[in-house]
């Protein structure tokens, strides 16, 4: 789309040119044979590519332009629509024309219409163009700025516009299904909803009048500051089960296709689906560099807003490392007791023995998933990613 745009540009630019040469010999000619007729023809052309020129200028005048994407989070196959919205809030009808830009790993799905698409405006009148986009890849891919190109009524000469709107388009890991992961069981606290006397302050039910007799650690200051008393957190019985998921990026380059570090995201970020399913408290760290910014650690917690944003830090993920995961870990994560540590890696080398002698030295459990499809190491706690993906259903 971006290069047929680029030549009819250029195009336009080109044959204005020859057009004003060849009237330019014709009238010579004409004056040199005394031509009347056509000497007053060729004056008509003059004045009307000078009147086109001026009709042209004015037009960029009160120009609106509204780019508007209808979701900007999604998964792999799924299809956004981004709608621009023209208008011209001036007296002088032009003629338009617009192409959005738009990333390549974007499928635009134009059906009968073309990509590129021009229309003509009345005074205060606008227009609305539909683009269908189907996400083929995960990243965060940009759309936008809006190319338009506005002139007189018949075109002849065209100028340029860039709109300023843009909209990134988070495009999530895809959803594989998965072999189980076994993980250590640690019934702390019973099972979740489970009558015990024991609750546990990681699941905040909701809250209630506080009651004197208990602890000051339940109180819960920002509501007793907005009720104007004091609250105190009601926390529900449940199993402590928490999952700290981890992706180092270290040695994900020597993959020149890129795919291991694809499929490892996909099994990860369908772990994080899982977890949260089984309703446990899950999080995230990654020493790899995020596209666009973002959070490399998210503590293990369970909200309604922890599973989005693992997805989306996942989706901003690329595989070049920043700095070391285990110096990540001991500066900026504080682990809370219980904690199991899920953990993909490329290959089981000295950096991977690294983490393990991290955790290891707090007592923490660390699953490790390889993703080197020719590492063959393997012990107790250690899975190959061919073992736990299973073959996609169909999936796009």
């Amino acid at each position: 789309m971006a290069d047929s745009d680029t030549g009819n540009r250029r195009s336009s630019v080109f044959v204005e040119p020859i057009i004003l040469l060849l009237v330019g010999v014709v009238l010579f000619i004409a004056l040199l044979n005394n031509q009347t007729s056509l000497t007053v023809f060729c004056m008509l052309v003059f004045a009307m590519i000078a009147g086109a020129r001026g009709w042209s200028r004015l037009s960029l005048a009160g120009i609106r332009c509204r780019l508007k994407a209808d979701k900007k989070k999604l998964f792999p196959g799924e299809e956004v629509l981004l709608t621009a919205r023209i208008e011209n809030n001036k007296f002088l009808p032009i003629w338009l024309q617009v192409a959005p830009v738009i990333d390549g790993r974007l499928r635009v799905d134009t059906g009968d219409m073309p990509s590129v698409r021009d229309s003509g405006l009345l005074w205060y009148q606008q227009v609305s163009f539909d683009w269908r986009l189907t996400a083929s890849r995960r990243g965060v891919h940009r759309v936008g700025p809006l190319r338009l190109a506005v002139g007189d009524p018949m075109g002849f000469c065209p100028l340029e516009k860039q709109t300023a709107d843009f909209h990134d388009i988070v495009v999530y890991p895809r959803l594989v299904p998965l072999n189980p992961v076994l993980l250590p069981r640690r019934d702390f606290f019973g099972v979740p909803g489970a009558r015990s006397p024991i609750e546990d302050p990681v699941y905040i039910h909701g809250t209630r009048d506080y009651q004197y007799r208990r602890p000051a650690r339940f109180i819960h200051w920002k509501a007793s500051a907005r009720y104007n008393r004091l609250q105190e957190k009601v926390c529900e019985p449940a199993e402590q089960e928490k999952v700290l998921l981890l992706v180092c990026t270290d040695r994900f380059a020597e993959d020149e296709t890129g795919e291991a570090f694809e499929r490892g995201l996909e099994v990860a970020a369908s772990l994080a689906i899982e977890f949260a399913r089984l309703r446990y408290a899950v999080g995230l760290a990654t020493n790899g560099q995020l596209t666009g910014g973002g959070r490399a650690m998210l503590p293990v917690t369970r909200n309604r807003n922890q599973l989005p944003e693992i997805l989306e830090t996942m989706a901003r993920l690329e595989a070049m490392p920043r700095e070391n995961l285990v110096d990540m870990l001991q500066r900026g994560l504080t682990l809370p007791w219980g904690v199991t540590g899920v953990c993909l890696v490329y290959r089981h080398d000295a950096g991977s023995m690294a983490l393990k002698e991290y955790f290891k030295h707090r007592n923490i459990p660390l699953v490790m998933i390889v993703c080197d499809p020719h590492d063959a190491a393997a012990d107790q706690n250690l899975y190959r990613l061919d073992d736990i993906r299973l073959e996609e259903r169909g999936n796009p």
